[in-house]
């Protein structure tokens, strides 16, 4: 059976920029603050305009509590800057050390300045691991957008945090860093927080079908990340409300759709494990899940990944792309995810689609919706996307 989703408001760029612009009014969308409640609230209200009955899932996380995250420079300059979630934290006075360089031949005692954008998610916990073995007493980790805005890195080890207490600070803070290393002296680090186990939520549903004998299938946009992340998460939202107002107007019988905005992203995916483990089969017996991952029709240099668990998903990617003339920078060979919520997917050896990637103020303060989205490109990807579920409806 084949189907034909219908084509309802929830495409049309200019629903698509208000729901963004509120989405992003609700403020920082960090896993368990207020504005990531605020947004399940809104979801659920959001679902249930298209009848679909939705509720919040409750989950325990890590979650960081800070009340110093700064470096006195030697010529008492400060820089305030905000702790890597799955790094250590100094004792609440602070420790003082020389700043130096990576190249510096003797590491040992000091506080080490680490470029960000050299160093890949998957090569960080060794290069950190190294540094603490010559005595790296902590790092200053460096990064920006391209406005030299702090970048943000996600906790992908918060369970098993870094023994090194790891500072995050602006590209634009190097020139006082490099001057304080030309003249100097020591500086004082002060990461005073610890990790409370606190609560965060779901947004879950399902559409339930009228074909017993087929198997579900899935969608899940992450809802939590860094800053307001306008464009990282707006996209993913904005196609996630999309579809799932088509599906349940859809007239002919069809199979069910289980539907899930996670929180917990930025914290190695803790939302989406924690329904892997109240939903296994929501997830091992369904057909195969759609993930609407980041910056899908980011405005400013998009770097676009599609991605599928196997040839016969990767065809419906590639009639849909070319059907909608949409490009990708990356369409990844099928096989293991490479990313985002897909992982815990893949890893239940579930066949997914995957759509994910970063733009030019990915993790940034300055991910807004003037600055970064785009709903028209938006409404071109929500349109692809309703072709790729009309295909994953009919396996």
């Amino acid at each position: 059976m084949t189907f034909d989703l219908p084509t309802t408001t929830g495409y049309e760029p200019e629903i698509i920029e208000k729901r963004i612009r509120e989405y992003e009014s609700f403020g920082n969308h960090r896993t368990g603050w207020p504005a990531d409640d605020q947004t399940s609230k809104w979801l659920i209200d959001q679902l249930k305009e298209f009848g679909i009955p939705a509720k919040t899932e409750n989950f325990r996380f890590p979650r960081v509590e800070y009340r110093d995250s700064s470096l006195n420079l030697a010529g008492n300059e400060i820089i305030v800057g905000t702790p890597l979630y799955d790094g250590d934290f100094t004792i609440p006075e602070g420790i003082r050390a020389e700043i130096c360089e990576i190249t510096d031949p003797d590491l040992f005692g000091k506080f080490v300045i680490v470029n960000a954008r050299k160093l890949t998610h998957e090569d960080f916990p060794n290069y950190v691991d190294a540094l603490h073995k010559k005595g790296v007493l902590a790092i200053i980790l460096v990064n920006g957008d391209r406005d030299r805005n702090i970048v943000l890195q996600n906790a992908m080890h918060i369970d098993q945090p870094f023994p090194l207490p790891i500072l995050q600070v602006a590209s634009s803070d190097n020139k006082h860093l490099k001057s304080t290393i030309m003249m100097g002296g020591e500086s004082l680090l002060t990461l005073d927080g610890e990790r409370l186990q606190s609560t965060a939520t779901n947004v879950i549903a399902s559409i339930e079908g009228s074909q017993p004998n087929s198997p579900a299938i899935g969608i899940v946009t992450p809802k939590s990340g860094w800053f307001t992340c306008a464009a990282e998460r707006g996209g993913g939202i904005a196609i996630f409300l999309a579809l799932a107002e088509s599906i349940a107007a859809l007239a002919e019988p069809h199979p069910t759709v289980h539907l899930l905005a996670s929180s917990g992203h930025e914290l190695n995916f803790y939302g989406i494990r924690s329904y892997a483990r109240t939903n296994r089969d929501n997830i091992t017996k369904a057909a195969a899940w759609l993930h609407l991952g980041a910056s899908i029709g980011a405005r400013e240099e998009p770097n676009s990944i599609a991605a599928t668990s196997d040839a016969d998903l990767d065809k419906f990617i590639r009639q849909s792309l070319i059907s909608s003339n949409l490009e990708v920078t990356n369409i990844r060979n099928p096989g293991p995810a490479v990313g985002g919520e897909a992982l815990i997917l893949s890893e239940l050896d579930t066949r997914y689609i995957s759509f994910l990637g970063g733009h030019a103020y990915f993790h940034s303060p300055t991910d807004t919706v003037d600055n970064a989205f785009d709903s028209t490109k938006v409404s071109q990807w929500a349109l692809a996307m309703k072709s790729i579920t009309n295909n994953l409806l009919s396996i």
